[in-house]
C-alpha cells in the first residue's frame, strides 16, 4: 500500500544506514597515534642510599601509553612503574652514573627517553636548573601550558619563588611546574626560582609578562642546533628557548628520524636514533593562535659499528707491509708483504661469502711496501717495492684474476718502495716518489712514472715533484690532477703537497699544516680529502677548490692505522701504535656532515700497518698487521 515499506525495502534501508555510520567511525584522526616526545623532568639525578627519591615523571605527546619499560634494570630500590612511567622508590646500594633507556609503547608504536642515575652515599646538591620558557608571555584568561623544571645532580625537593608570581600563576613547591590561568596584565618581569634539597639549592631566573591581547612567538630557538647522535644510545634531550607569546603547539618537518621524536607540547626533541643519516636540517614551527616563530636543527646520526672476528679464517702466512685488493668479483687479493720468513712472493685469495682463503701462483718476485692497483679491465697492477732491507725494484706485474696468473709488466725507471700510485681517469696509472737504500744509503725520489696497461709499458713523466718524498699519500683530485700530500725524505718530514698537472706540465706546490713519518688520506664523495699523520692527533680536510685545510680534532695518537672511506661518506679510522709501542685496538669514525671524530667499536686485536678492504655489502674486512710480530687473525667491521 502507498506509504508503507516492504520488509525487503525495510532490511535494504537498513544495511544502507549500518555502512554509512561505519564508513562515519573510520577517520583516520581516530587512528591510534604512537607516543611521541618522551622525557623527564630530571635528565641526569644523583641519588643518596637509604634517602627516598623525588619521584621523576615523565611527560609526552602523542597517542596515549599503554606501559613502560626500563633498560637496563634501575640501581637497587629504585623502581618504574610500568603503567605511569613514575620513577621512585628509596636507593638501597652506590651505584655508577649510568644511562638507563625507557621506553613507552602502544600499539601503534613507541618512544624512548634518556635517564642519567648515579646513586653516592651521601647527599648530593642540585646541580642545574632549568625551564622549558625562560622568558615567555602569557595572556589575560587563557590557560597557559604548564612550564615545567627540568634538574640534574640531586633531587629537588623543594621549589620556591621569588618575587610572587602575577595573579592567577601557581608554582608546585614539589614538581616545580609553573601552571593556572593568568587574570592580570603584569609588565615584564624577572623571577627567581629556587630548587633545594638537604645537601644545597640552585636557582633559575623566569622572565614573564601577562598581556592583554595574545602576541605571536617572537622566536624560537634549540639548545642544539646542530647534532651529532649515535644509533642505539639514547639523546639527551633537546628543548626549546622561545620569546614572546606563550607557544602552544610545536610541529616539525620532515619528520625526524626513525627514533626520535617531537614533543608537541613541550619542543623538546628525544629519543633514541636508530638508523644512520647523514645531515638534514629539519624546521621546527611553534605556534599559538596569534602566529607562529620557527627554528632549525640540524641532525647527522652516526654508528659505532661492531666487530668479529673472522673465524676459522687466518691469514695463511701472517705478514705486514703487504697489500689487500677487492677484486671485481668481490673476492680479495692479498700479495707479498713482510713476515717472520722474511719478504715473500706468496699472494692468496680471501672469498668473503665462503669465508675462505685459497693460494694463489705466487708473484714473479718478492716485495713489501710495494704498490697494488686494480685496473679498469679487473687485473691487478703491483708496482715496486723492497726485496731486502731496504732494497727497492723497479719492477712490476699484473695478476690476472680470470686466469690466476702474474705476467711481467715492464720495469718502472726507478726502484721504488713506500711510493704511490693513483688511478688516472684515462685508465692509466701514476706512480710517484718513493725510496732505496742499497747499501745503506737512502735515496728518495721525486720522479714519476706513468703506467699505460694497454701497451703495458712504462713512461717517465716529464715533471718531477719538487720535493721527493716517500711514505706520502696520494689521491685523486676532482679536475683529474693527482695531489701528493707530505710524507718523509732525508730533510725529515716534508711540510707540503703538491699538485701534479697529468699532462706533464708540472706540479704547483701548497703548504701541509700537519707533519709525520707516515701519511694516511682518503678523498670524501664530496671530492674533499681527509688526511692525517703519525701521531698528529689532528686531522686535516683539503679543499681542492679553495686549496684550504680544516682540521679537526682526533681521539687518538696514531701510527701507520688504516684509513677507510665507508660506503656511506664516513671514514674508520683503526688501530695503529700508540705511545710505548702498544698496539690499538680501539677505532674511531670521523663524521663528514659535522667535521667530527667518534669513537667506533674495538677491534678484536691490536695492529699497525694492516690492511682495510672495503667489501661489496660495505662491511671492512681488516687483515694481518704487526703487534710485536704480524698478526695473523682477520676480523669484520659493520658500519
Amino acid at each position: 500500500m502507498p506509504g508503507h515499506r516492504s520488509t525487503l525495502q525495510r532490511l535494504f534501508l537498513l544495511l544502507t544506514c549500518s555502512i554509512i555510520a561505519l564508513l562515519a567511525g573510520c577517520n583516520d584522526d581516530d587512528a591510534l597515534q604512537a607516543p611521541t616526545g618522551l622525557s623527564y623532568g630530571m635528565t641526569s639525578a644523583t641519588y643518596q642510599v637509604g634517602t627516598a627519591i623525588v619521584a621523576n615523571r615523565p611527560s609526552a605527546s602523542g597517542g596515549a601509553i599503554d606501559g613502560y619499560t626500563v633498560s637496563p634494570s634501575l640501581p637497587a630500590g629504585l623502581a618504574l612503574d610500568a603503567a605511569t612511567g613514575v620513577i621512585s622508590g628509596t636507593p638501597t646500594v652506590v651505584s655508577p652514573s649510568a644511562v638507563y633507556t625507557v621506553t613507552a609503547q602502544n600499539t601503534a608504536g613507541s618512544a624512548t627517553a634518556r635517564v642519567q642515575i648515579e646513586v653516592r652515599g651521601a647527599a648530593a646538591a642540585p646541580a642545574t636548573l632549568s625551564y622549558r620558557e625562560a622568558t615567555v608571555t602569557y595572556t589575560v584568561g587563557q590557560a597557559i601550558a604548564a612550564n615545567t623544571a627540568t634538574s640534574s645532580g640531586g633531587p629537588i625537593s623543594a621549589y620556591s619563588i621569588a618575587p610572587a608570581l602575577p595573579a592567577g600563576l601557581a608554582l608546585d613547591a614539589q614538581t616545580g611546574a609553573i601552571s593556572g590561568t593568568p587574570t592580570t596584565v603584569t609588565p615584564a618581569a624577572t623571577y627567581t626560582v629556587t630548587g633545594s634539597n638537604a645537601a644545597g639549592s640552585i636557582t633559575a631566573t623566569l622572565q614573564i609578562t601577562v598581556q592583554a591581547v595574545l602576541v605571536a612567538p617572537a622566536s624560537l630557538s634549540y639548545a642544539t642546533a646542530s647534532a651529532l647522535y649515535v644509533t642505539n644510545e639514547p639523546i639527551t634531550p633537546n628543548t626549546p628557548v622561545a620569546t614572546g607569546g606563550a607557544i602552544a603547539s610545536f610541529t616539525v618537518a620532515p619528520a625526524l628520524p626513525t627514533g626520535l621524536s617531537l614533543n608537541t607540547t613541550t619542543g623538546a626533541i628525544t629519543g633514541t636514533p636508530a638508523v644512520i643519516q647523514t645531515s638534514i636540517t629539519y624546521t621546527i614551527t611553534g605556534s599559538n593562535t596569534a602566529g607562529s616563530a620557527q627554528a632549525q636543527v640540524r641532525i647527522v646520526v652516526t654508528s659505532r659499528g661492531t666487530w668479529s672476528a673472522v673465524t676459522p679464517a687466518p691469514m695463511p702466512v701472517p705478514v705486514h707491509y703487504f697489500t689487500a685488493t677487492r677484486l671485481n668479483d668481490g673476492r680479495v687479493l692479498v700479495a707479498g708483504g713482510l713476515g717472520a720468513g722474511g719478504y715473500t712472493a706468496a699472494a692468496w685469495i680471501y672469498d668473503p661469502v665462503a669465508n675462505l682463503w685459497t693460494s694463489a701462483s705466487a708473484m714473479l718476485a718478492a716485495r713489501s711496501g710495494h704498490t697494488a692497483t686494480l685496473l679498469p679491465n679487473g687485473k691487478v697492477l703491483v708496482a715496486g717495492g723492497e726485496f731486502a732491507n731496504g732494497i727497492a725494484v723497479a719492477s712490476a706485474e699484473i695478476y690476472d684474476p680470470v686466469v690466476g696468473t702474474w705476467t711481467a709488466a715492464g720495469t718502472m725507471t726507478d726502484e721504488r718502495s713506500n711510493h704511490t700510485a693513483t688511478l688516472l681517469a684515462n685508465g692509466k696509472v701514476l706512480v710517484a716518489g718513493g725510496y732505496t737504500a742499497p747499501g745503506g744509503t737512502l735515496t728518495f725520489f721525486g720522479s714519476m712514472d706513468l703506467f699505460d696497461p694497454v701497451t703495458n709499458s712504462w713512461t717517465r713523466m716529464t715533471s718531477s715533484l719538487a720535493t721527493p718524498r716517500a711514505q706520502h699519500a696520494a689521491a685523486l683530485l676532482p679536475d683529474g690532477n693527482v695531489l701528493m700530500i707530505g710524507g718523509v725524505n732525508l730533510g725529515s718530514y716534508v711540510n707540503t703537497v703538491e699538485r701534479v698537472a697529468i699532462d706533464g706540465s708540472g706540479t704547483t706546490t701548497e703548504s701541509f699544516p700537519i707533519t709525520g713519518n707516515f701519511t694516511v688520506a682518503t678523498r670524501l664523495s664530496d671530492g674533499t680529502i681527509l688526511v692525517s699523520t703519525d701521531r698528529a692527533g689532528t686531522a686535516q680536510r683539503y679543499n681542492p677548490l679553495t686549496s684550504t685545510w680544516t682540521a679537526s680534532t682526533m681521539l687518538a695518537q696514531r701510527i701507520i692505522p688504516t684509513i677507510t672511506a665507508l660506503l656511506d661518506g664516513r671514514v674508520l679510522v683503526a688501530g695503529g701504535a700508540l705511545s710505548g709501542g702498544v698496539r690499538a685496538t680501539s677505532t674511531e669514525i670521523y663524521n663528514p656532515d659535522t667535521n667530527t671524530w667518534t669513537a667506533g667499536s674495538p677491534m678484536t686485536a691490536g695492529r699497525n700497518a694492516a690492511q682495510a678492504v672495503v667489501l661489496a655489502d660495505g662491511s671492512v674486512l681488516m687483515i694481518g698487521g704487526f703487534n710485536g710480530g704480524d698478526v695473523a687473525t682477520v676480523e669484520r667491521f659493520v658500519p
